[in-house]
């Protein structure tokens, strides 16, 4: 064969082979109907109370955007709508990485979103690191996702050291230090987020000055909290917080109205927040502070409407499905900002990247993937949510339960 026929034919094969490609990509362009988005959540299990509203602020959100046409995808020239997919972790560790192997390798998911526990999540996020499918998390501690050193895995919430420290605050700034309480109980789930949360009560206790006499963890299930309470009452302690499940923190204070104990603060992570732990307990929720991540009286974008469409579908308030609702916000955001759905392209879009006008307002991620957003306390009072902290005089003031 000549110089000149083999030139020809390596011409003649790439042009063949560039027509195939052309032709392929057109058809998958054509072929791709939906951005599929998977997400372990806790179904059932004993984090069900709270992984049902995490389930709808997601569900809520991508119905949204959908409503809207989608999300673009430049590559493609066309917008597609975002399919969630669930997989039940059922509130275990390993179920989550058992939820996030099942949803990339039989369900074939493109990005994913998370549960909302920590260790949970960080079981899920080293699964999606060994696949480098890009996994974006809300409601875990920043600083316990950071330690994991993570590639492909974003995280948007609070962190042990600042979400520890709005007791004391609430305390110093109003109560007279005659009714500050001087014997601090904490009371921890034994698992990451416990020993992380309490490593952040410490710090600020000893900061603020006051005393915390006991420190008993537990383990999430507990029936009997009875050598708890005995401790409790052998202290005198005056103060308890706790990061506990809703229905460990019912468990816990029916058998301690049972032993009656009466402390006049207490203050519960997790546990005291939904609308399902307020009806159990009926008035006995009265004077009990949780925490927060969301209000719709933040002045976020649609922030009032979704409150309301929430209490449409649930009959009650929600304080933290604002944080999930923002997620996929974010996450189509930044697939319209990479103009692809590939994990690596839309990871980068994260990483050090801003989001405004979010459910939460505006976002900002550092070059880790971490972004912060602070926490709030409301006490329960009549069925209502007052605002503790940040404190609003005009508003409401603490109240302490009588002895």
């Amino acid at each position: 064969m000549t110089k000149t026929k083999g030139l020809k034919w390596c011409l003649f094969f790439i042009l063949i082979v560039s027509l195939c490609l052309i032709s392929f990509n057109g058809v998958m362009a054509a072929e791709r109907t939906e951005i599929r988005v998977g997400a372990p959540a806790s179904i059932t299990g004993l984090n069900a109370m709270t992984g049902k509203e995490h389930r709808w602020g997601y569900e809520q959100s991508v119905k949204d955007i959908n409503a809207k046409g989608g999300v673009y995808v430049k590559d493609l020239g066309k917008r597609l709508p975002i399919k969630l997919i669930w997989a039940d972790d059922k509130s275990q560790n390993d179920g989550g990485a058992q939820a996030m192997e099942r949803l990339i390798k039989r369900d074939k998911i493109d990005l994913a979103l998370s549960s909302n526990i920590t260790p949970i999540n960080i079981a899920a996020g080293t699964v999606a690191e060994k696949y480098k499918v890009y996994y974006q998390i809300v409601v875990s501690w920043i600083d316990f996702i950071e330690k994991e050193n993570f590639k492909w895995v974003s995280d948007l919430f609070s962190d042990t050291g600042r979400a520890a420290q709005s007791p004391f605050a609430i305390w110093d700034e109003q109560l007279p230090p005659e009714k500050r309480p001087k014997r601090v109980a904490l009371l921890m789930e034994d698992n990451q987020d416990g020993q992380g949360f309490g490593m952040g009560f410490k710090a600020w206790a000893e900061k603020y000055g006051y005393k915390i006499v006991i420190d008993s963890p537990f383990a999430p299930g507990t029936k009997d909290f009875s050598s708890h309470i005995l401790k409790y009452k052998a202290a005198k302690v005056d103060a308890i917080l706790t990061l506990i499940p809703p229905t460990d923190g019912i468990t816990l204070l029916r058998q301690m109205k049972e032993q009656n104990l009466k402390v006049p603060y207490i203050h519960g992570w997790k546990g005291f927040w939904t609308r399902e732990f307020e009806k159990a307990m009926g008035g006995d929720a009265d004077y009990i502070i949780h925490d927060g991540f969301w209000s719709d009286k933040m002045g976020a974008p649609g922030a009032k409407k979704l409150q309301e469409q929430f209490i449409k579908a649930f009959g009650y308030d929600s304080t933290s499905v604002g944080l999930s609702y923002a997620n996929p916000q974010i996450l189509a955001m930044a697939i319209e900002r990479a103009g692809s759905f590939a994990s690596a392209k839309v990871r980068d879009q994260v990483f050090g990247g801003e989001f405004k006008g979010t459910m939460m307002g505006d976002v900002k991620y550092n070059e880790k993937g971490l972004a912060f957003t602070p926490f709030l306390a409301l006490q329960w009072w009549k069925g209502e949510r007052m605002p503790v902290y940040p404190y609003k005089p005009d508003v409401w003031k603490l109240k302490m339960r009588p002895r």
